[in-house]
């Protein structure tokens, strides 16, 4: 949770969660923060569920963006994939320490977003 005291942010995230899905939460909060806060903050005008959802939603692509950079997945998968046919998403998740939601949205950039030749 992100909340902002006059120029400062607090973020308190819950002592409950995993190491890995305390990285990704802080850094889904700290976005949030450089983007100048959430939509679902205090004063946000009822009915925007569908723009707190959108915006939620980028937030979590800037963060598998972020934790897990193509560059370094795209290494991985190929030095994977030269010695088995098949990568679990727990092991993309373990081999870069996020959560397995934040490891699929990484996946799903793989192909989307070619890195150029050279």
């Amino acid at each position: 949770m992100l909340v902002r005291i006059g120029e400062r942010a607090v973020i308190t995230l819950d002592p409950a969660l995993d190491g890995r899905s305390r990285r990704v939460a802080l850094a889904h909060e700290l976005i949030h923060d450089e983007r100048g806060g959430g939509c679902d903050e205090p004063g946000t005008p009822a009915g925007w569920d569908a723009v707190v959802a959108r915006d939620e939603a980028a937030v979590d692509r800037e963060v598998a963006r972020r934790l897990v950079p193509a560059a370094g997945l795209r290494r991985w998968l190929e030095e994977r994939f030269s010695v088995d046919d098949a990568v679990a998403l727990w092991e993309v998740a373990e081999a870069f320490d996020v959560d397995e939601a934040t490891a699929a949205r990484a996946l799903s950039f793989v192909d989307a977003h070619p890195t150029p030749a050279g």
